[in-house]
């Protein structure tokens, strides 16, 4: 009888002892760092919002609870072409838009919604710091930060305002690397073909409406024609055509250029070593050659160009614009 109450108080003893075990383990953290003693119970992120312009980085600082809680947290990106994050939680801009930065600790997520806005580039420069803008070439970038200041903007858009060349005069160049302004966006660029003589144009349409430019009639003196030219050429010259409606002007920029049996005597010379040239053409030089912009006018190319003949001559044009110099 002794024997058989000793053996049940072993059987009572061990089954509490397995009991007790199981109950203690039943709790799993392992998603969250239950493998330590400290698991994490929360995480949280010190921004809940961050914008970043193109190109920049920001850092993201996620903080676990309690505060003596271990494990490792993870990081993603809703949208990478957008933003990456890397493990310690930089953030790198890439390009235009939104995405959602997600720190990660086993089922415990913080999140940060990030947006990224285009690089602010401010160009620095004379030939932008003035007034009453009408535009016929300019990178976007460039644009905008005169736009407030714009009375027409000629540039070609396909439809009313196009750039043409004349019969298969020219064909592509190449636009890359810094334009006028310093900037990646690209320019005019042409090279003269083989059928001995080059000419483009850009053609306002009827569809456009009038062309006022009346306010340089009445102050001349003011206003300028700014073209931007590079060439790395030693004998490139260019002869630019404009008209106010009634009457045209001819200027030879590079060298004299001869068109048509007349030689136009140079107005400018060239730097020949591939950089920019800024050129400002005085709007009473236009009056000299008879443009007085008087009355309001359509249907005309507001500016044509020649680049003489020979084949592989090179054309590379930026910032083109009349407009009201900051003295």
């Amino acid at each position: 009888m002794i024997k058989i109450k000793f053996l049940l108080i072993t059987l009572f003893c061990a089954v509490f002892t397995l009991t007790g075990c199981s109950s203690e383990d039943s709790t799993d953290d392992s998603d969250n760092g239950g493998g330590n003693e400290n698991p994490a119970t929360g995480i949280t992120l010190d921004k809940s919002t961050l914008d970043i312009d193109e190109g920049e980085t920001a850092t993201l600082t996620a903080t676990l609870e309690p505060l003596d809680a271990e494990g490792t947290i993870t990081w993603s990106s809703s949208n990478a072409a957008v933003a990456t994050v890397d493990s310690e939680g930089v953030v790198t801009a890439i390009k235009e838009g939104e995405a959602a930065i997600v720190a990660a600790i086993g089922t415990l997520t913080a999140i940060c919604d990030v947006t990224v806005t285009k690089e602010t580039v401010i160009v620095d420069s004379e030939t932008l710091k003035g007034s009453d803008y009408y535009i016929i070439q300019l990178d976007e970038t460039s644009y905008n930060s005169i736009s407030t200041k714009v009375i027409n903007d000629f540039r070609p858009d396909g439809v009313d305002k196009n750039l043409y060349i004349w019969e298969n005069t020219f064909n592509g160049g190449t636009s890359t690397g810094p334009n006028f302004y310093g900037l990646d966006q690209g320019w005019i660029s042409f090279t003269v073909a083989n059928v001995g003589w080059s000419g483009a144009g850009f053609s306002i349409g009827p569809n456009y409406g009038d062309i006022d430019m009346t306010r340089m009639f009445d102050n001349p003196e003011d206003y300028y024609l700014h073209i931007g030219l590079k060439t790395g050429q030693a004998a490139s010259s260019y002869l630019f055509i404009l008209t106010d409606g009634q009457a045209e002007a001819k200027i030879a920029i590079g060298d004299n250029f001869v068109d048509d049996g007349t030689t136009y005597q140079a107005f400018s010379q060239l730097t020949r070593d591939n950089t920019w040239n800024s050129i400002d053409i005085p709007v009473t030089h236009l009056n000299e050659l008879g443009l007085f912009f008087n009355q309001p006018f359509s249907d005309v190319n507001i500016l044509a160009l020649l680049a003489g003949g020979t084949q592989g001559t090179t054309f590379d044009m930026d910032a083109v614009f009349f407009y009201k110099k900051n003295k």
